[in-house]
């Protein structure tokens, strides 16, 4: 019962964001525009998505284990069937679904892999608020309506941009009452799950250590900005080939503010993703409603495909089922 009532909730919040974001638009002259979009252009932004997913996978190898790093291909696999999982499930599935696929398949003990998983969502949420409080600094004043998305919305993001970053300094530097800390809430927890708690910690706190070799650690930042620039490049092909070109670090802006959107649990970002879009084209670059609900779904496109056929595709390969699935990802992997 509490599951059916998940997905109706789930359903209904759907379907009413995205009636919101249809509203008054004609959908004809929104037919009219995706038709008209340069598939050359278009297919190059799929294409830069995918490769996010190649250098997603290079940096979780260099976190996992810098010396002797899991073979390329089942950690391709758990990736991308897992960030596929996030993508069309309205939780963040994945998370848990690709340290259990690569346990499954390598040495790589469960509670390490997840451990890194925290790292990589860490390293990412600082470099996404990194590039957009770059766009709200250079534009501090550029705009009259939705000042405070910009203004206030770089200054709250710069706060938490602190909170974590003086978060992590401190486990790192003060490991051991940290641990102990982690330790006694860990005893809140069903006891059977205490030694998978603290490996976790450790896990985390151990790809930390990254820091001490320079050259890992300059690998790690130069895929993190490689798939940071997939991704926010991704967006202003999309933006070119549906001939509405706008300065590159625009993407920068759309990518930030609509990771918002993407936090609502709809499967995919559906609905969520689509209205905060369409608002930050409407509000800051003056698109009209049908050129905005074009274009969202565009971005909306371009996001999900690659990783969603690749991730069926290579799901199919590996001959599993949904039940397999569900039994490797089990919480008692660890």
């Amino acid at each position: 019962m509490r599951r059916a009532l998940q997905i109706i909730s789930v359903t209904i919040l759907t379907i009413l964001l995205l009636a919101v974001f249809l509203w008054n638009s004609n959908l004809r002259d929104v037919w009219r525009i995706l038709k008209s979009t340069s598939i050359a252009w278009f297919a190059l932004g799929l294409f830069t998505n995918f490769c996010a997913l190649i250098f997603r996978t290079v940096r979780w190898r260099l976190l996992l284990d810098r010396r002797r790093p899991p073979p390329f291909y089942p950690t391709f696999f758990a990736n991308t069937t897992g960030y596929m999982l996030s993508t069309v499930l309205p939780i963040r599935a994945g998370d848990v679904a690709r340290p259990a696929l690569l346990a499954r398949r390598t040495s790589v003990r469960f509670a390490v892999a997840l451990g890194t998983v925290l790292t990589e969502r860490i390293v990412d949420l600082v470099a996404i608020i990194l590039v957009y409080d770059y766009y709200c600094v250079k534009h501090w004043n550029d705009f009259r309506e939705g000042r405070a998305v910009v203004q206030d919305g770089a200054i709250g993001a710069s706060i938490v941009l602190a909170a974590i970053v003086a978060l992590t300094v401190g486990i790192f530097f003060f490991r051991d009452p940290v641990r102990r800390v982690h330790a006694w809430i860990g005893g809140i927890v069903p006891r059977r799950f205490h030694d998978a708690w603290m490996k976790f910690f450790d896990a985390f706190t151990a790809s930390l250590d990254i820091v001490r070799h320079p050259l890992a650690l300059l690998q790690v930042f130069l895929c993190t900005a490689a798939i940071w620039f997939c991704l926010t490049a991704q967006f202003w092909l999309v933006l070119v080939a549906a001939h509405r070109r706008l300065d590159f670090d625009t993407s920068f802006f759309i990518c930030g503010v609509t990771t918002i959107g993407l936090a609502i649990p709809t499967p995919g970002g559906v609905g969520g993703f689509h209205k905060i879009c369409q608002y930050v084209l409407t509000t800051f670059y003056r698109f009209d409603i049908d050129s905005s609900v074009a274009v969202t779904v565009l971005l909306h496109i371009v996001g999900t495909l690659p990783v969603v056929v690749t991730g069926i595709a290579l799901f199919f390969r590996e001959g599993l089922n949904w039940k397999q699935l569900k039994e490797e990802t089990r919480a008692d992997e660890s």
